[in-house]
């Protein structure tokens, strides 16, 4: 089991019962981080079982023991983590003050800047003809998009077709279908939607639905190329966050430098994997060194110790 600094081991048992308390999303969400960090210096997997390990960490009769133990492995910690330490200190920072805008928000703002806009979506078509909607600004957008892949139609399967770029399906009313019949119920004269990438197995599409049709080259239909850009963040974002739970394993040095990083600035997984790799190429180095040198930290390690266990 690692050595524990028990000044940051109170911290994070205090702050785990204040946000216990909380009935917010965001404080349950950072309540699972510090439970995950908690159960890294414990070595315990089970939050409830890593908690009662820390408060008995933290009984008085066991921190001279525990800080006299941490003590001489300091110093030569700050030796090889003080750049390195210094330099996540400045970038989580600047990380702190940084809005991203989630798939939801992209969808959202898309019907607030974009001129005669009902509303937008995003949808991966699959090549069995099934639709998932990944965000839709509303329950109608929702439908359409599924109505879509139920009858083989629409500005979806033109994109498809396409494989790239844009295309603005105008639904005038001599147009006939289900899904051209059902979108102009919903006030929708046209779709403008923008391909976002391809999959092994289908692709990925960006659609605004709008009241009049946008015409190629206009700022118009520049707008939903640029929000389509910013759709296309928001999954790769969302992407990284899966691989960032993939590689939080307590069997790895990797997942140890995350909770850490997570621990130390205040930050979630995603965030503490993009501070990682911009640290790394800050100073020259790689990730798997920078990994490496949080994971040696003499501040949750003892010296020969390999990381916590399984």
């Amino acid at each position: 089991m690692p050595m524990v600094d028990v000044a940051a081991l109170a911290r994070l048992v205090a702050e785990y019962d204040a946000l216990s308390a909380l009935p917010s999303a965001e404080a349950r969400q950072r309540l699972r981080d510090v439970c995950y960090t908690i159960g890294i210096y414990t070595g315990e997997t089970d939050p409830a079982r890593a908690v009662a390990r820390a408060r008995t960490l933290l009984d008085p009769a066991l921190r001279a023991t525990a800080t006299a133990a941490v003590q001489p492995v300091v110093a030569v910690a700050d030796r090889a983590t003080g750049p390195l330490l210094a330099e996540l200190e400045e970038l989580a920072g600047r990380e702190r003050g940084r809005h991203r805008p989630s798939l939801h928000d992209v969808v959202q703002l898309t019907r607030v800047v974009l001129p005669d806009c009902v509303g937008a979506a995003v949808s991966t078509w699959s090549d069995d003809g099934s639709v998932e909607t990944l965000a839709a600004s509303s329950p109608q957008l929702l439908a359409l998009e599924r109505i879509q892949g139920e009858a083989g139609t629409g500005p979806l399967a033109r994109i498809r077709s396409q494989g790239e770029g844009q295309v603005v399906v105008p639904l005038d009313p001599g147009r006939p279908g289900r899904f051209a019949d059902r979108a102009r119920r919903c006030g929708v004269r046209a779709v403008a939607t923008e391909h976002l990438r391809t999959l092994p197995h289908g692709c990925t599409a960006f659609s605004a639905y709008l009241r009049t049709p946008v015409q190629p080259g206009t700022p118009a239909a520049a707008l939903v190329t640029v929000l389509a850009l910013q759709a296309s963040a928001a999954l790769d974002r969302s992407a990284l966050t899966r691989t960032v739970a993939d590689l939080l394993d307590r069997r790895h040095a990797t997942g140890l430098a995350l909770g850490i990083t997570m621990e130390r600035f205040g930050v979630s997984a995603h965030t503490a994997l993009t501070l990682l790799a911009r640290a790394a190429q800050r100073l020259g180095t790689d990730l798997d060194t920078v990994v490496r040198r949080l994971a040696a930290d003499g501040r949750l390690l003892p010296a020969g110790a390999d990381g916590p266990g399984p």
